[in-house]
Order: structure tokens, then sequence, then C-alpha cells
């Protein structure tokens, strides 16, 4: 099966969001709940191959390149009490006005958090609260909806990704750039475009260079409709 990522939904420059292609994969492979191991950055407006290994085991592939494995999974996750909608937009607009002053940020243009993006999503979270949550508030543009106005797997993927970064950004002093490793996600009721959401994140353990993380998007009632457990990476030192 091919795949092929459109320029627009980039995490690094030239490189697919990681949520995005998660989300994708997921969509693909027919699994509600998955889990994507990213090997490699995957090229964007490329044809990707997308194997079947067995055993419910996906590979994504650019030539002899592993990009990715992909696989349906059970996951459980505590979600903390997330900030009134208020709460996460006030935090949100703080994020993106320093944002807009960081110049050095390499991410500026990325799908789920960039800032200079008109047309991604501009989730730039930031603290709320002593208990180590960061939010964002997010409201899906009607642009990124199909037909009914719901927002797609890739999307809401996307959007979950990007503040599990900014959890561990926010708790390491002077932390460098770092990179999702892993996602596991769950869609627990639609998403639909056009209606306010928060998005949290939150740090759960560090190991090494390994940083495990939560994140959560939760609907004006307080309802959880997505959640993932992730791995990011600091650099090799």
């Amino acid at each position: 099966m091919k795949i092929e990522i459109p320029q627009r939904f980039n995490g690094p420059p030239s490189s697919a969001n990681g949520g995005y292609i998660g989300g994708l994969l997921a969509d693909r492979i027919g699994a509600a709940s998955a889990e994507i191991t990213l090997r490699a950055p995957p090229a964007l407006d490329v044809a990707l191959e997308l194997r079947s290994e067995g055993d419910g085991l996906f590979t994504l592939h650019d030539g002899d390149t592993l990009l990715a494995e992909a696989r349906a999974v059970e996951f459980l996750v505590d979600v903390p009490p997330a900030p009134t909608f208020d709460e996460a937009a006030a935090a949100g607009a703080l994020g993106r006005m320093r944002a807009h002053g960081n110049v050095e940020n390499p991410y500026r243009r990325c799908f789920g958090c960039g800032i200079d993006r008109a047309d991604g999503l501009r989730i730039v979270p930031t603290p709320v609260g002593d208990a180590g949550v960061v939010a964002s508030d997010w409201t899906p543009s009607r642009s990124l909806a199909d037909a009914d106005g719901l927002v797609p797997t890739p999307v809401v993927w996307a959007a979950l990704d990007c503040p599990a970064g900014f959890a561990w950004s926010h708790r390491l002093s002077d932390a460098p750039p770092m990179m999702t490793g892993r996602i596991a996600a769950r869609i627990d009721r639609p998403v639909r475009a056009g209606e306010p959401y928060v998005v949290i994140g939150w740090p759960i353990e560090q190991d090494g260079r390994k940083l495990h993380a939560g994140t959560a998007l939760v609907d004006a009632q307080g309802i959880v409709c997505a959640r993932s457990l992730q791995l990011w990476l600091l650099p090799r030192a």
C-alpha cells in the first residue's frame, strides 16, 4: 500500500509531523487504538510503502529505509484534571506570544505547534497550575474537517503530539530540541471542527534520554475525547 504525506503536514522542515503520520498509519491499518514507533524521519511528498509483516505488525518504508512500525494496541493512561477552557486559552495565548519572539526555534513551521503556520494547529501550551500540566486551547479549523464536520484521525493525533514535548521542555531547564520516538493514541469521541477544546500534556517519567509523557484532548464539558502515551527522545550526547 502506498502512502504520501503532503508538505503541509511537516514537523521538522523536511519530514512529517510524528502525530500526523501516527494517525495516518492508525487509519490505514484500521486500528482505533494504535502504537506507532518512528525509526527514521518520514519524507514529504514522496510515495512511501506500508507493508503487513504478519502478527498485526505493519511497517512503513522509503525504499530500503524503515521509517516506522505500527500495530493495534490497548493501553491505559490516567488523565489529570484539565483546566477550564479560559485557563487553557490564556496559557495558549502566552505560548504563542513567546513563540513569536523565539527566532531560534527549529519548529516554527511545524504543523502542530509552529507559530509561522497560519494553516497549522498552532498549539503552543504552557504550564497551568502546579501539577506539571501544560495546556492550550484549540478550535479545529473547518478547513481540516471532512464533509460531516469531523476532524480526521491524523489531525487529532497531530494535536496530541507536540504537547508531550512542551510538557518536558517546561520541566527540563534549557532542554535541547527533542523528537517523538513512539506514540500510542486513541480517539474516544468524535472531534468536531469549530468547537472549542483544551489540549493538555504532562511528564510521566525520565529514563536517561527517554522522556515519557501523556497528552489528552478535552471538550468544553470536560470529557476526554482523545488521549495518548508518548516516548520522546533527547539528542544523543
